[in-house]
């Protein structure tokens, strides 16, 4: 009797203290017995629907990647139950596991990627909003490494309310891939949206971006060179970006291309009409958009000998460049732009412009935070007849030298 009205005071007591409320499973005795009596009515039942993925600790193996030769590579229990108690719901769940064997691909040199995740989707499916990157369009399609993994998250779907909840008391089989899955695996997607980029540890690096109010066949054949070189591409690692022979340039192989018109171009102090005219301008925007990479190496690039302000004046990276030097020309394979992705990962490059009086050109890059760089005006000088600039490009001064510095009209 005097226990009843001990336990009684108890509740009573506590009762008050919240308000005429209480949980009994909030007190420390009652909380023990609630657990333990979830645990045995329940958990016998999760481990019999999940034996296929479940292990004991001593038969785990551990991930090791040693090119993709011997590549094993393994997401073990720890990992498991640490996505699960991070995870809201499946999807989150799967977009890690997803994540981390991309991430080991990588790193072990995996190189069939999609380098033209966006063929038919035009521009503007990745942009640049208030000083960083926004993907407009996810990515649905399945590749090989979706089918993998899906086969190895099934009982996970179905059951992840209850795994989720009895993690730490499961030991779950490892996930992942050996030099055996290499083969099937074909060409991946290195991100289906968004999240992944970020999980992935890409941002947005570097940009130039300039409002297009040029004439009619020029804007027309940046906008084609966009087109034809793709919306979204990626450079792979020890990859040479040659410009002249991604914008697919001959006026008789236009089969799935926009043909270029017209226009003109600078030859010495002048210039005249000729077949894709100023597409200078897509090997200026390219050029302007490296300086702040120190992912690539500059192969091939040559300055014109006349330098247009109203021209070649570009935003980059958020400010407004004025001082000359920033301009690459192109003429057919005679004079190209060329560039090398000397990282070990992929670099995603975005071509957008409509061709629209108006629009914004935009070209920029998401890579590593390692990656990202600036560059400096140094000084400019008189050179017999000609005007020189020089300017720090990645900790190297580089000059360029101008007989004429004008406006175009």
């Amino acid at each position: 009797m005097i226990s009843l009205l001990f336990v009684w005071g108890l509740f009573s007591g506590f009762a008050s203290a919240q308000g005429d409320v209480f949980d009994v499973t909030t007190l420390p005795v009652m909380k023990s017995i609630y657990w333990m009596d979830d645990m045995t009515q329940n958990l016998p039942f999760v481990v019999a629907r999940n034996a296929p993925i479940l292990a004991e600790k001593d038969l785990l193996s551990h991930w090791a990647a040693d090119g993709l030769k011997n590549y094993q590579y393994q997401i073990d229990n720890d990992k498991l139950s640490a996505f699960l108690a991070e995870s809201t719901g499946f999807d989150q769940f799967y977009q890690k596991v997803r994540i981390t064997l991309l991430l080991s691909l990588i790193g072990s040199g995996y190189g069939d990627f999609n380098t033209q995740p966006y063929d038919e989707s035009g521009n503007f499916v990745m942009v640049v909003q208030s000083g960083d990157f926004k993907l407009l369009k996810n990515i649905s399609q399945d590749d090989h490494l979706d089918l993998l993994i899906h086969g190895a998250l099934s009982s996970y779907h179905e059951d992840f309310a209850s795994l989720k909840k009895f993690s730490d008391h499961l030991t779950f089989k490892t996930i992942g891939i050996t030099a055996d899955n290499i083969p099937s695996l074909g060409t991946l997607f290195l991100f289906k949206n968004e999240q992944d980029l970020r999980d992935l540890g890409y941002q947005l690096v570097s940009r130039k971006t300039r409002i297009n109010m040029d004439h009619d066949y020029r804007r027309h054949n940046i906008m084609a060179a966009f087109n034809n070189i793709g919306n979204v591409r990626l450079i792979m690692p020890g990859q040479i970006f040659d410009l002249a022979h991604e914008l697919h340039y001959s006026a008789t192989d236009i089969d799935g291309w926009i043909p270029y018109v017209d226009g003109l171009a600078t030859f010495g102090n002048g210039a005249k009409m000729v077949y894709g005219g100023w597409l200078c301008g897509v090997a200026t925007a390219l050029f302007q958009w490296s300086l702040t990479n120190l992912w690539l190496n500059l192969v091939e690039y040559k300055a014109h000998s006349t330098y247009y302000r109203n021209l070649y004046e570009a935003d980059i990276n958020g400010t407004t460049i004025t001082q000359p030097w920033l301009d690459a020309t192109l003429y057919s394979s005679k004079y190209d732009l060329k560039t090398k992705n000397i990282r070990d990962y992929p670099i995603i490059v975005a071509f957008n412009f409509d061709g629209m009086s108006g629009s914004q050109e935009q070209v920029f890059t998401l890579a590593k935070a390692q990656d990202k760089w600036s560059f400096a005006f140094v000084r400019e000088y008189k050179n017999w007849e000609n005007f020189c600039f020089t300017w720090d490009i990645k900790g190297n001064p580089m000059t360029n030298c101008y007989g004429h510095i004008k406006n175009y009209n």
